[in-house]
């Protein structure tokens, strides 16, 4: 798939390209070959102790599983999923949900669990721009951004984001996945039912198409040649670029179909679609970067449901991500981060089952990609207040020593990223410095 086709695509698809304000010249960029990165926001505040931070029966902050149970090195919450569990009402929804004992049996030699996360803070705002940029303030860009403006920010969709915290800084511009919509439609944009393989109807004879897209093209390119204005000439060059050559998309490699879901699942099916639209851009050689999200973390009341029902969908979208990224031969040069705002707790808000747990300035992430050694956890918290336990930064081994021990930050987790995928010697990375401990082979072990 070439840079043009997928640009034609995009326009289509609820995409909309922010220009930079620096100037860079329109070029038919070369297809970008990786690493591509993949950033998950788990929006609203995740509860880790029912995810890859479990804790004992009994415990103040867990009501409904018993003792944590292991997966490699890894040990996970295993709760049970049923259809009135999750409240979930349409019984074709179940194929779409996934339990943390599937997601940590099948994945687990490939992730890497950060616990004790001090996100030091519990505002939701303030909590996403920390675990995409690395602090708290306003002012840096999202890791997605910086890692698309040190690795290509020419490309036409270097940064990708359908949601999260996505400043860019004007490092690069920011593509907006707002929507999707089937690919066929604007593949076959001369059929008049493209999503129907048994109708061939066309709006004009071949040969009256190809003489219109002809004429586009030579009128666009009388009127970029009239353009005085450097923005408006740049602008048009984009435009002819993205015009020029055969405009047919029925051979882009993208799915004939989109993932459809029940309605009740409208969210997690937006972030699969979002994610055949991400693997084609990567597919491309069109992007660096890209932002996912599902909502619904922001659990202050029936915890226990809601929040079990959306860490399952969290495990479906990524499962589904890296199935598909071996399906188009992608998952050898794709890194995945999947982090939120900040976790849950501490305990429930109110004696009743319906009751929730509220914010808590405590939090978990999550790696796992090409490079990135597996099956391990680093960091941790206490049973008795889940608060954050220190780490030796050489060995990132659990520690009493206060001397020694540090409490891991997400400035910390940036800065390692930034060094593994070796942006950390960059200009826009010197633009951004972070005041971080250096953790010694936390991606590499």
């Amino acid at each position: 798939m070439d840079r043009r086709k997928f640009l034609k695509i995009a326009s289509m698809t609820g995409l909309s390209v922010v220009a930079p304000v620096f100037s860079r010249p329109a070029r038919a960029a070369a297809p970008y070959a990786g690493p591509f990165f993949v950033m998950i926001s788990a929006r609203g505040g995740w509860d880790p102790t029912y995810y890859c931070d479990p804790k004992p029966p009994g415990a103040f902050n867990n009501g409904i599983y018993m003792a944590p149970k292991a997966a490699g090195n890894l040990s996970f919450a295993p709760i049970a999923i049923t259809q009135a569990g999750v409240g979930l009402n349409d019984p074709l929804s179940m194929g779409f949900v996934m339990s943390n004992d599937a997601f940590f049996s099948k994945h687990s030699d490939k992730l890497l669990v950060v616990n004790g996360v001090n996100m030091e803070t519990n505002n939701h705002l303030r909590g996403v721009t920390t675990i995409w940029s690395g602090r708290g303030s306003e002012g840096y860009p999202s890791l997605g951004a910086l890692l698309a403006a040190a690795k290509d920010p020419t490309l036409p969709l270097a940064f990708i984001s359908s949601g999260g915290y996505d400043a860019t800084e004007k490092l690069v511009p920011v593509t907006r996945l707002s929507s999707v919509t089937p690919f066929r439609k604007i593949a076959e944009p001369n059929r008049i039912v493209p999503t129907d393989p048994d109708n061939l109807a066309r709006y004009h004879m071949s040969s009256t198409f190809d003489r219109i897209r002809a004429a586009q093209g030579e009128r666009l390119q009388a009127q970029v040649s009239d353009f005085n204005l450097p923005t408006m000439k740049r602008s048009g060059s984009a435009l002819f670029l993205a015009r020029q050559g055969d405009d047919t998309l029925a051979s882009v490699p993208l799915p004939d179909t989109l993932i459809t879901m029940p309605t009740e699942l409208s969210d997690l099916q937006r972030m699969c679609q979002q994610i055949q639209f991400a693997l084609a851009a990567f597919e491309a050689g069109l992007a660096v970067a890209v932002n996912l999200e599902l909502g619904g973390f922001d659990t202050h009341g029936n915890h226990d449901r809601d929040q079990v029902r959306q860490l399952a969908k969290l495990n479906f979208g990524i499962d589904y991500l890296i199935s598909e990224a071996q399906a188009k031969g992608l998952d050898g040069s794709m890194i995945t981060m999947v982090g939120a705002d900040f976790g849950r707790g501490k305990g429930y808000n109110g004696p009743n089952p319906t009751d929730g747990k509220d914010h808590w300035p405590v939090g978990s992430a999550m790696f796992f990609g090409a490079g990135i050694a597996g099956n391990r956890v680093v960091g941790g918290t206490d049973d008795a207040d889940q608060l954050p336990l220190l780490v030796d930064p050489e060995t990132l081994e659990l520690t009493d020593d206060e001397e020694l021990g540090v409490e891991l930050k997400c400035a910390d987790l940036h800065v390692a990223m930034r060094e593994f995928a070796a942006i950390d010697g960059s200009d826009e990375a010197g633009r951004y410095p972070l005041l971080a401990n250096e953790l010694s082979g936390l991606f590499t072990g």
